[in-house]
């Protein structure tokens, strides 16, 4: 790419100001925007890439794939185009260096530094693999800084923002070159099932990160040949080394972790992004802080070529080896017309004994020498002892590490790497992981918390949760009354943890009591859970000890809420007349228009016809209707 392209308009849209970098299948440039001014990159693919068959319609199609993923900790990218024959991207520009360009300077990094930046590119990882991309060139090169990191020498490190870079295009560069068969990746960092069958997906990104961070953590890549076909044989059939080899203070996690990002085979190792980025988020409150700060002293270098090579046609690399480089050898020379046949004679005696060399150095090499190997045996399941005896009986060193499993009981292997039946050399290393059982958590108490707040601090447990809803006097709607295993118990860390979630006070229907008894009221306000409250007063339409009416007359109200009733008194009582020493016919008169029934009893024939007596008396009050008695004499 020409540094002529400074100062050119692409697309009527954007300047070109400034090369940043270039690469081997793009050229990136610092360009501003013209239209939304903002300064952005721009990764100008070469032109002879556009000569591949569809290359521009896969390219644009990957592009806009990689466009759709949402991630802080992905670059994202905003525009794409053809800008006469090269195909171009237009991405966020971050102003920090890469990953490649600190550690060249740097020579390695702290185990804190080299875990956050694996954080977050597990992070973006994570977000990629669940929108169905694959990264498929996972390297340090590929992952931006948001500001160069603090000098070894200093304690105190600067935050770490990290952001994934070139997702999609590797995918787009494959399928432009399918047809041959050709497989796409940088050697360094690529994973053994795509040099053996062209194939990769999520897990293969995986094993790209945990060679990076071995990178990180020693300064150097953990395979490194002459060649890249060298390379990457060592990648398919070399055991991983350990970091703690390098340096006895790293916890033996950070190393078990590596091996099971990097697992031989893809089925060892998580199933995407996010599986392992709980493991690493697992793992990071274990790491000790004085641990955290230190880190392997190596000076900067910048490693070799070739170990950056693009690998391109890795299954033919794999199935077809080249022949051995031996001559043909002939017992029977060629006759010569002037030689004599003991002349024959004398060649064949050294050529059989070259022979029989030969075949011993052969026997040789492959039954003692470098080309001798054993079987690792299948060890996962078995307990750390069997492992021991099983592995120890082929030659082989054993090394162990302790991870947690649900699967797995205590005590016995879950993985080996190499994993089982691979062919290495008996005096190599077998690392396994030793399962240390279920995870097991302390149990936090929600109670008195909202929902929410209830749901973070169970996030933080890794619990799982469930609620459930009930009524409350005293506690509000939405906060949590209780949990059904008790704070500060010891849980696996699978566990569910069911929350009982407020609703607020129970309502309560109103039942409708008028026209009953007081006593048949009140029961019927009880029974619903609510207070009566009872007044008195006087009716001449309801009787005596009956509802008149309620308060209120319908609808809910909650527990213990009061239900005012009016009860009937019966009529209201008036005065008796006195009506003694009236005549009779007065007396009923008088009696019968206040309301009251009179019953005459003559005394000694009532001759006299006057009122001598009356019950009630004159001047008492009584109901109206009631039976006056009067006495006549």
């Amino acid at each position: 790419m020409k540094e002529t392209l400074i100062g050119s308009v692409v697309d009527g849209r954007y300047l070109i100001t400034e090369r940043l970098a270039g690469g081997g299948m793009a050229v990136v440039y610092r360009a501003r925007d013209k239209r939304l001014e903002r300064d952005v990159a721009m990764k100008l693919m070469h032109p002879h890439l556009a000569e591949q068959p569809n290359f521009t319609e896969r390219f644009n199609k990957e592009a806009r794939a990689a466009a759709r993923l949402s991630s802080p900790y992905a670059v994202s990218v905003f525009d794409q185009g053809v800008w006469g024959s090269q195909a171009y991207l237009i991405m966020e520009l971050i102003p920090g260096p890469d990953v490649r360009s600190e550690l060249t300077r740097l020579g390695s990094f702290s185990l804190r530094t080299a875990l956050r930046i694996t954080e977050d590119t597990l992070c973006a990882l994570a977000a990629a693999h669940n929108a169905g991309l694959i990264h498929r060139d996972v390297k340090p090169e590929n992952v931006m800084l948001a500001a160069p990191l603090a000098a070894p020498t200093v304690l105190e490190e600067s935050e770490i923002s990290a952001k994934v870079t070139d997702f999609g295009l590797a995918r787009a560069v494959n399928a432009a070159s399918a047809a041959s068969s050709t497989a796409m990746g940088t050697v360094a960092y690529i994973a053994p099932e795509v040099i053996t069958e062209g194939a990769s997906d999520a897990r293969s990104d995986l094993y790209s990160v945990g060679i990076m961070l071995y990178e990180l953590l020693t300064g150097e890549l953990p395979y490194q040949a002459e060649t890249p076909i060298r390379t990457a044989y060592m990648h398919v059939n070399d055991p991983m080394p350990r970091v703690g080899e390098i340096a006895e203070w790293m916890p033996p996690a950070v190393d078990s972790f590596i091996a099971t990002l990097t697992a031989k085979n893809p089925e060892d190792r998580p199933m995407d992004g996010s599986e392992a980025l709980a493991s690493l988020r697992a793992l990071l409150p274990t790491v000790p802080p004085e641990a955290g700060i230190r880190r392997i002293p190596v000076i900067g270098k910048v490693p070799p070529s070739h170990q950056n090579a693009t690998l391109i046609d890795t299954p033919e690399l794999t199935t077809k080896t080249a022949p051995m480089n031996t001559a043909r050898l002939n017992t029977e020379p060629a006759e010569q017309p002037s030689a004599p046949s003991r002349t024959k004679r004398r060649w064949i005696v050294p050529i059989i004994v070259l022979l029989i060399a030969l075949t011993g150095a052969a026997a040789w090499y492959f039954l003692d020498g470098p080309g001798q190997r054993v079987t690792v045996p299948d060890v996962t399941g078995q307990t750390t002892a069997e492992a021991h005896d099983l592995l120890e009986a082929e030659g082989l060193t054993v090394n162990e590490s302790e991870q947690y499993s649900d699967t797995v009981p205590t005590d016995h292997v879950i993985s080996s790497n190499p994993s089982a039946g691979s062919r290495i050399h008996p005096d190599s290393d077998v690392s396994i992981a030793i399962s240390l059982g279920i995870e097991q958590v302390k149990v936090p108490d929600a109670t008195g918390k909202d929902l929410q707040a209830a749901e973070a601090l169970l996030g933080e447990s890794r619990l799982e949760m469930a609620t459930e809803e009930a009524y409350s006097e005293t506690v509000e709607e939405g906060v949590v009354i209780s949990q059904d295993i008790d704070p500060d118990s010891t849980v696996d860390h699978s566990t569910t943890l069911t929350l009982t979630v407020s609703l607020g006070r129970e309502p309560f229907e109103v039942p409708n009591v008028t026209e009953q008894s007081k006593d048949d009221a009140i029961a019927a306000i009880e029974d619903a859970n609510l207070t009566a409250a009872v007044e008195e007063q006087y009716s001449d339409s309801v009787s005596e000890g009956v509802v008149i009416s309620q308060s209120p007359e319908d609808g809910t109200l909650f527990k213990g809420d009061e239900v005012s009733i009016t009860v009937s008194k019966g009529p209201e009582p008036i005065e008796v007349p006195d009506v003694t020493f009236e005549s009779k016919d007065s007396a009923i008169e008088t009696l019968e228009d206040a309301g009251f029934e009179v019953k005459v009893d003559e005394l000694y024939g009532g001759i006299l016809g006057v009122v001598r007596f009356q019950n009630p008396e004159g001047g008492s009050l009584t109901s109206p209707g009631t039976e006056i008695t009067i006495s006549v004499m």
